[in-house]
C-alpha cells in the first residue's frame, strides 16, 4: 500500500511540474504572438498567418518555437498550391523557405523530433536530391528528444495530448509514418535515377570510372539501398570483363564477392543480392556455395520484390511482384541445371577408378551424411535410420501398410490378408471377396524383390549396405530435373499417408462394388464386375507397398551430388586456372540456355524408376490421369443413344456409359472380320446420335518439343465457338460449342481454369484467381509451357 500512494505522490508532483512548465511557455509574449500567427492560420487566414510568423522570424531568429511555426506554415501552403495546381512557382518558392527556416530551427533545436520530420517532408518534395532519407533517419535515431510542445505551438491550442511521454509517442510515431513515404520515394525516384547515370557513365567513359563514382554516389550514399550496392557490383563486374585476358580477374572478383558477402544479414531477403553472389560463386568455382546459394533463394518466404532493387531499373520481367519473383528463381533452377551439367562433364572427365567409386553410397555414410549437416531428426535421416532397422530385422528393404492402422509395418501379402481379416471385419467385406475372386490368388504377383533397373543394394565385407547405380546418366538426370522442380520430392512420410488414404479409397469403392455384384454368376455383368473388383484389389495391394529403397535412392543420388561438388571445388582451387570473359559471360547477366534434355540424355527415363508411384513426376502425373479418368466414368453417363456406322451399315444401341463402348466395339469386330475383297479391317465408327451438352477432349503429351508458336496460336483461338460436326456425327449443324474449362500442366503442377459469366477463374491446389478475358489469361502465362491435357465444351444455347 506504502509503495502504491508513492507512486501516485510522484506522479501528482510530474503533474504539477508540467503544468508550472506549460504556464511559464504560455505566459512568453513570444510565444503568444506565435500562437496568435497559428490561430490565423486555422480560420483560414493563410497569407495573413504566414506574413506575421515570417515578421516573426525575422525579429527572432534565434528562437526555434518561431522558425518551426513559419517553416510549417510555408510548408502547409506549399501543399496547397501543388494540390490546387494555381501557382506552380509558388509551391517552390514556399519550399525553398520552408526548408531554410527548419534548418534554422534544427540548429537550435537539434533534439526535436518534429522539427526533424517536418524537415525531411520539405526536402523530400523536390525532385532534386536534398538528402530527406538521412533527414527522417536522423528523426528516428534521437535517442534525448526533447518534447514537441516546447518547439510547437499547436499544441498551445490543442490540448489532448497532456503529458511528454504522450506527444512524443505521437511525434515518432508521425515520423515512422513520413519515413515509409520518404524511403518508398527515394528508392523508386531517385536511387533509379543515380543508378542510370552510373551506367551510362560506364558506358560512356568506362568502368574504371564509373565504378570510382559509383563508390560515393550509391554506395556511400544510399548504402541501405540493395539496388545502389548492385550497381557498384554490376560495374565493378564490367570493370574485370575488360581486364587484358593475362591479368588474373580471381581478386577483383573476390573483392565483389567480399563486398556483397557482408550484406546478406542486412538484405537478407533479396533475390537480386542472392543471385549475383550464386553467378559470382559459379564463375570462381565454389561450387558447393552455389548450390547453397540458390536453395536459400529459392526458399526465401518473403522476398523483396526485384522491381525494387533490379539493375538495370525495370530489367526484370513481369506485370506483378510474384510473377518478377518467379523470374528470379527460374533463372536460379536455370543455374542449378548448369550446375549438373558442369558436374556430368567433371565426372567424364575422371579416371574410370575414379567414376566407378562415385557409383558406390554406403548407407552407413549416407545416415552419417545427414546427421551431420542437418540433425539426428531430419527425415532423411530418420528414413534411412528406419530402413537400416528395419532390413536388419525382417531381410527385407519392403513392407505393406495398413491404411487403417497408424505405423504399422507388414511384411507380406498373406500377412496383410490376415492382418485385414482379423482387424478390420466390419461389413463383412471379407466374406464377401472371396465368392467374387481368391484374393490370396493374387499374392505370388508381388514376391519379387526388383526396385530399380539402375540400381541394387548389396552388401560389403563388413556386412554393411552399399547402394550401387549402375549408370550415372540416370542420376544427373534426375538431378537436372530436380533443379528444376521438376520432380516432386515427398518425405517417406507424407508417402505414407497419401497412400493410406488411397488405399481407404480404393477399399470403399471396392465395397460398392461388391455390394453391387449382379446374381448371376454366368452372366457377362457379373465377370465384367469381378474383373473390375480384382483390378482393384490389384491396385490397392501396389498402393501399400512401400520400398525403403525408392525413398533412400534419390538421397543417395543427392549425396552424390555434394561429393562431386566438393571434389570439383577442391579441384578448381587446386589448379589455379584464370577466370576468361566466357566465363563470366556464361552467366551474366542471364544463365545460357540449357540445351534439350532429351537431347543431353536421350536414353534416359525421367525419373529414377521403382515401383512407388509417388516418387517421380511421371507418376502423380500419371495418377492425375487416373483421377480424370475416374471422374469421367462416374459423371459421363450417358444419356443419349449411340450410333454405330459399321462399313456402311447403321444401328443405334443404347448405353448406359462409355464403359461399354470396347465391349460394343469387340462385338461388332466379331461380325465381319475382314473385308472379303481387300483383306483389310472393316471400319466402326461411333458417334453420339443426339447433342451432347457437354463435348470433352483429352491431349496426350508425348514430350516438349511441339511447336510453341503453333500451339499459343492454337490456344487464342480455342476460346472462340467451334463446329465440331467433323469429329460427331450426332451432333446438329447448328450446334456450337464454346470452351467452359480446360486443365492444364505448367511449371510441374496442375491448373485448372474455368469460365465464370464473363471471367476466367484460375485455380491449383491452393488458390483461385481470376482474369478478365481468356486472352489476359493466356498472358500471365506466356512464359510457361502450358500443356493442355482435358478440355471441356459446353453448348451454346
Amino acid at each position: 500500500m506504502g509503495r502504491g500512494r508513492g507512486k501516485q505522490r510522484k506522479e501528482a508532483e510530474a503533474a504539477r511540474e508540467e503544468e508550472e512548465r506549460r504556464r511559464l511557455l504560455e505566459a512568453s509574449p513570444l510565444r503568444k504572438e506565435a500562437v496568435e500567427a497559428m490561430r490565423l492560420d486555422r480560420e483560414g487566414r493563410h497569407d495573413e498567418a504566414i506574413a506575421r510568423a515570417d515578421e516573426l522570424a525575422a525579429k527572432h531568429p534565434e528562437s526555434a518555437v518561431v522558425l518551426h511555426l513559419a517553416a510549417g506554415l510555408h510548408q502547409n501552403a506549399a501543399t496547397r498550391s501543388a494540390r490546387d495546381g494555381s501557382d506552380g512557382q509558388a509551391s517552390v518558392m514556399h519550399l525553398v523557405y520552408a526548408r531554410d527556416l527548419y534548418a534554422q530551427a534544427k540548429r537550435l533545436a537539434p533534439n526535436c523530433v518534429q522539427i526533424a520530420t517536418g524537415f525531411a517532408m520539405a526536402k523530400v518534395a523536390s525532385a532534386k536530391d536534398y538528402e530527406p532519407d538521412r533527414e527522417i533517419m536522423r528523426a528516428l535515431a534521437i535517442s534525448s528528444p526533447t518534447d514537441p510542445a516546447e518547439n510547437n505551438v499547436a499544441f498551445d491550442l490543442d490540448r489532448t495530448l497532456s503529458t511528454t511521454m504522450d506527444r512524443l509517442a505521437k511525434a515518432r510515431e508521425a515520423a515512422l509514418f513520413h519515413s515509409h513515404h520518404i524511403m518508398s520515394h527515394m528508392s523508386a525516384k531517385i536511387i533509379p535515377a543515380v543508378v542510370v547515370d552510373m551506367l551510362d557513365i560506364s558506358k560512356r567513359e568506362g568502368a574504371a570510372t564509373a565504378k570510382k563514382q559509383a563508390k560515393k554516389a550509391l554506395v556511400e550514399r544510399f548504402g541501405y539501398s540493395a539496388r545502389a550496392h548492385l550497381t557498384h557490383a554490376k560495374i565493378s563486374l564490367d570493370f574485370a570483363r575488360g581486364l587484358d585476358p593475362n591479368i588474373d580477374k580471381k581478386p577483383f572478383l573476390n573483392s565483389i564477392l567480399d563486398a556483397l558477402n557482408n550484406l546478406v544479414e542486412e538484405f537478407s531477403n533479396s533475390l537480386e543480392i542472392a543471385m549475383f553472389r550464386a553467378k559470382l560463386w559459379f564463375v570462381m568455382g565454389k561450387y558447393c556455395s552455389v548450390e547453397v546459394e540458390c536453395d536459400r533463394a529459392i526458399r526465401m518466404e518473403e522476398p523483396t520484390d526485384p522491381r525494387e532493387e533490379d539493375v538495370p531499373p525495370g530489367s526484370i520481367p513481369g506485370e506483378k511482384p510474384e510473377d518478377r519473383k518467379s523470374y528470379i528463381r527460374t533463372e536460379l533452377k536455370r543455374l542449378l541445371q548448369k550446375l549438373v551439367l558442369v558436374c556430368r562433364d567433371y565426372w567424364c572427365s575422371l579416371a574410370s577408378e575414379k567414376q566407378d567409386s562415385f557409383r558406390l553410397v554406403g548407407l552407413k555414410y549416407l545416415h552419417l551424411h545427414f546427421v551431420t549437416f542437418y540433425q539426428d531428426d531430419h527425415e532423411a535421416a530418420k528414413t534411412i535410420s528406419d530402413a537400416l532397422n528395419f532390413v536388419k530385422k525382417n531381410k527385407s528393404w519392403r513392407f505393406w501398410i495398413c491404411p487403417y492402422c497408424v505405423g504399422k509395418k507388414i511384411p507380406d501379402i498373406d500377412s496383410l490378408l490376415q492382418h485385414m481379416r482379423s482387424k478390420h471385419p466390419e461389413g463383412g467385406f471379407w466374406t464377401n471377396l472371396p465368392q467374387v475372386f481368391d484374393p490370396e490368388s493374387i499374392s505370388d504377383t508381388y514376391q519379387g524383390d526388383h526396385f530399380s533397373d539402375n540400381a541394387t543394394i548389396c552388401q560389403d565385407s563388413e556386412e554393411n549396405y552399399v547402394l550401387h547405380f549402375k549408370r550415372m546418366d540416370d542420376i544427373f538426370k534426375y538431378l537436372f530435373l530436380r533443379a528444376a522442380d521438376n520432380i516432386e520430392e515427398k518425405p517417406f512420410s507424407q508417402i505414407r499417408e497419401e497412400k493410406c488414404r488411397k488405399g481407404v479409397f480404393i477399399l470403399e469403392k471396392i465395397k460398392l462394388k461388391l455390394n453391387n455384384v449382379p446374381t448371376d454368376i454366368s452372366s457377362s455383368e457379373f465377370n465384367e464386375a469381378c474383373a473390375e473388383i480384382r483390378d482393384l484389389w490389384r491396385y490397392f495391394l501396389e498402393i501399400s507397398l512401400m520400398d525403403y529403397r525408392v525413398a533412400i535412392s534419390p538421397l543417395a543420388m543427392c549425396f552424390i551430388s555434394d561429393q562431386l561438388l566438393t571434389c570439383m571445388t577442391e579441384d578448381k582451387e587446386a589448379a589455379s586456372n584464370s577466370i576468361d570473359v566466357a566465363a563470366i559471360n556464361a552467366v551474366f547477366p542471364f544463365v545460357d540456355v540449357c540445351p534439350d534434355i532429351d537431347a543431353i540424355f536421350p536414353n534416359v527415363d525421367d525419373a529414377p524408376d521403382g515401383n512407388d508411384a509417388d516418387t517421380s513426376t511421371s507418376g502423380w502425373k500419371r495418377i492425375a490421369s487416373e483421377v480424370v479418368a475416374t471422374i469421367f466414368q462416374a459423371l459421363h453417363m450417358s444419356e443419349i443413344s449411340l450410333h454405330f456406322d459399321f462399313n456402311s451399315e447403321i444401328e443405334e444401341r443404347e448405353i448406359e456409359s462409355f464403359a461399354e463402348l470396347p465391349v460394343l466395339y469387340d462385338e461388332q469386330l466379331c461380325f465381319g472380320d475382314n473385308c472379303k475383297h481387300c483383306g483389310s479391317p472393316k471400319n466402326v465408327d461411333v458417334s453420339p446420335s443426339n447433342t451432347p451438352h457437354i463435348f470433352t477432349i483429352g491431349l496426350y503429351w508425348f514430350g516438349d518439343c511441339e511447336n510453341q508458336v503453333q500451339l499459343s496460336e492454337v490456344l487464342v483461338g480455342i476460346a472462340h465457338p467451334i463446329d465440331i460436326k467433323l469429329l460427331c456425327k450426332g451432333v446438329h449443324s447448328s450446334a456450337k460449342y464454346s470452351l467452359a474449362s480446360m486443365i492444364s500442366y505448367a511449371n510441374g503442377r496442375y491448373f485448372c481454369f474455368a469460365r465464370d459469366q464473363d471471367k476466367w477463374l484460375i485455380s491449383d491446389a491452393e488458390t483461385i484467381e481470376a482474369e478478365d478475358s481468356w486472352e489476359q489469361l493466356l498472358e500471365r502465362f506466356r512464359d510457361c509451357r502450358l500443356q493442355p491435357e482435358v478440355l471441356f465444351f459446353e453448348i451454346i444455347n
